[in-house]
């Protein structure tokens, strides 16, 4: 069997400025798929976002290299026009059995060409609620009809789907069923799957720590140093994130706060703008370390220096459908974290006493939490949750347990059973449905129907 997969690019491995979710998220699900079927004919195509790469090269043609196991990657940068041609090119070569497109992006690609194989359609986040939150954050909803239109295009052409949170498998369906797909020839057919985030040990990160743009940190040595990961996104609750952190910093005179990432070139520029600028103004804004965003090989040695991650999210429906990457990312190297409640995943810190869980808008209640790690800082207390956060990412976010679904289905992929089913949902629908009625119940129900519905 040969199967294609279609996702993002920086790849994990990759040394570049930023390691975006949609490339750890095409990480994981290749990782899984080369280590379940180890003797599968496989090849890759990853779309590249330049803004990662900077003045990098973008190499074409090349592999990766999973475990002991090569796969043939293709590598198309995003601004490329011709990229849906290349894409159609590179299918039409490989003449794939299946498709596994990750992330919305590629999945949408993947859904303009109609493959005549079986396709699954990772959906990594709910883009409509991520569209409402940078409508929100930009004052207009010019937007949400693009977004709207790539969902549409990948619900209506896709056989399987997996989703990064249980919530957002409930609104998928819902948005399957509001198409027709929830049709006769579907029924009992589960279209999908929640793959939650995984996150594993790389190769870079445990060999020779790499510290060379970081020195900042060096004049705060035996500070305590709350941890902020990546890109202020439009779900970013950036006023809470900067008053409850000043707010700590007045009762707390060896509190640092370390930042890495900044804004998200092409989609939200104005959220770490604000912050930044509220960070300027402060009384404590030499308190404030923006690192900017470092190269991957840098990111384990600044773990080794910080005490606390945090995660601060708007109340909005993106955080109740998302996942947080950056959380994964803080328990997989010790790190315990505060989060803002909301998402499942900081319901998991919760669980399985990785940190401390806070209300959504509250500076106190993120004040009162980073005092909290702050008493517990040197008596091992803070070890316990970092050690407690490691476990709960072994075991339950490795990348065979988190993608099992999906590597179940591969072994017999198939078209969904409403493949070559159009489900008419229009004006008509009524009338239709009123003929079907008449014919099966009679004249004297049909108008008694009519009668209850109309005049009654």
């Amino acid at each position: 069997m040969k199967v294609l997969i279609i996702g993002n690019s920086p790849l994990p491995e990759e040394n570049v400025n930023s390691r975006p979710a949609a490339g750890l998220r095409t990480f994981q699900l290749s990782s899984a798929i080369a280590k379940a079927f180890p003797h599968l004919v496989a090849k890759l195509i990853t779309i590249a976002m330049p803004e990662c790469y900077g003045e990098k090269p973008i190499n074409e043609n090349d592999s990766i290299q999973i475990d002991n196991i090569f796969i043939e990657r293709k590598n198309i940068s995003k601004s490329d026009r011709k990229i849906l041609k290349k894409i159609r090119t590179e299918i039409d070569k490989f003449q794939p059995d299946a498709i596994v497109s990750v992330n919305t992006f590629p999945s949408y690609l993947t859904s303009q060409i109609k493959p005549n194989c079986a396709f699954w359609a990772d959906l990594n986040g709910w883009i409509m609620s991520e569209a409402q939150a940078q409508a929100f954050k930009s004052g207009g909803n010019e937007y949400l009809g693009h977004y709207l239109n790539m969902e549409k295009s990948i619900l209506r052409i896709a056989d399987k789907f997996s989703t990064v949170s249980e919530h957002q498998k409930y609104a998928v369906t819902g948005e399957l069923a509001s198409l027709g797909r929830l049709n006769k020839e579907s029924f009992g057919y589960q279209f999908t799957e929640t793959i939650p985030n995984g996150t594993e040990e790389l190769d870079s990160e445990t060999k020779e720590i790499v510290k060379t743009n970081i020195h900042q940190l060096d004049k705060v040595k035996n500070k305590f140093k709350i941890f902020w990961l990546g890109g202020y996104n439009t779900w970013v609750d950036e006023a809470t994130l900067f008053d409850g952190v000043e707010s700590a910093m007045k009762k707390c005179n060896d509190l640092i706060y370390v930042s890495t990432g900044g804004k998200i070139e092409g989609l939200d520029n104005e959220t770490f703008k604000r912050f930044k600028e509220k960070c300027e103004k402060s009384k404590f804004k030499d308190r404030f370390i923006f690192l900017g965003w470092v190269k991957s090989k840098e990111i384990p040695a600044i773990y080794k220096e910080v005490n606390v991650g945090l995660n601060i999210d708007i109340n909005c429906y993106e955080t109740i459908f998302g996942a947080r990457n950056r959380i994964n990312e803080m328990m997989k190297f010790g790190l315990p974290v505060i989060t803002t409640e909301g998402s499942e995943i900081a319901d998991k810190v919760e669980t399985f006493q990785a940190g401390l869980k806070i209300k959504n808008g509250s500076p106190s209640d993120l004040r009162d939490a980073i005092l909290e790690m702050h008493k517990k800082w040197g008596n091992n207390e803070l070890e316990e949750l970092g050690e407690n956060g490691k476990k709960f990412i072994l075991n339950e976010c490795n990348y065979k347990k988190t993608c099992k679904p999906l590597t179940e289905w591969l072994k017999n992929p198939k078209k969904a059973p409403d493949c070559n089913v159009e489900t008419k949902l229009n004006k008509y629908s009524n009338f239709v449905a009123a003929k079907k009625y008449l014919k099966e119940n009679g004249v004297k129900k049909f108008f008694m129907k009519i009668w209850q519905k109309f005049f009654k």
